[in-house]
């Protein structure tokens, strides 16, 4: 599979596919954080760093090329959630200066036409938000609570257009 990682962090859904057992031939990683890069390269040697979520698949971009050649299985990403959180006072949805990067995910999808996209991102976030990102996408949410997989308890939304994706058993 050939990957896009937007807002990547330091490369938990490569060794998510690593683990499920899914062959990875080509990993591009859109991240800006210098240490979950530096995490990211200490544990994948083959990752391809693309830099800033603005940049990528811009004509003129880094790696535009290549990605566009339109060969990306799946694009993978959880936009920030800081504008989008119930955590955050005064919060100013998707048209935050963080959560409006979900337009990047969104502009990216369009141009790169991957066969499979996720998009994750808060459970708590405005009625509002998460209708419009439903209908930006065309498919209904899957929320599931990492408690389920793991010792956290964070209830996320996850949009995917993956056939059969159902809540994991506990």
């Amino acid at each position: 599979m050939k990957i896009l990682s937007l807002f990547d962090g330091m490369s938990v859904a490569r060794q998510a596919l690593e683990n499920s057992k899914h062959i990875v031939e080509r990993y591009y990683a859109s991240e800006i954080d210098p240490y979950a890069i530096a995490v990211s390269e200490s544990n994948w040697k083959d990752i391809i760093h693309i830099g800033d979520v603005k940049n990528v698949a811009k004509e003129g971009g880094i790696e535009y090329y290549d990605i566009m050649k339109g060969d990306i299985d799946l694009i993978i990403g959880g936009s920030p959630c800081q504008d989008l959180s119930i955590a955050k006072k005064d919060r100013k949805g998707l048209d935050g200066e963080r959560s409006g990067l979900f337009w990047e995910y969104i502009r990216i999808l369009k141009e790169v036409k991957p066969k499979y996209f996720i998009l994750e991102n808060v459970n708590s976030m405005p009625k509002e938000a998460k209708e419009l990102i439903t209908k930006t996408l065309g498919v209904e949410p899957i929320m599931i609570n990492a408690s389920l997989v793991s010792a956290q308890n964070r209830k996320r939304l996850f949009w995917t257009n993956i056939p059969n994706v159902t809540q994991p058993p506990d």
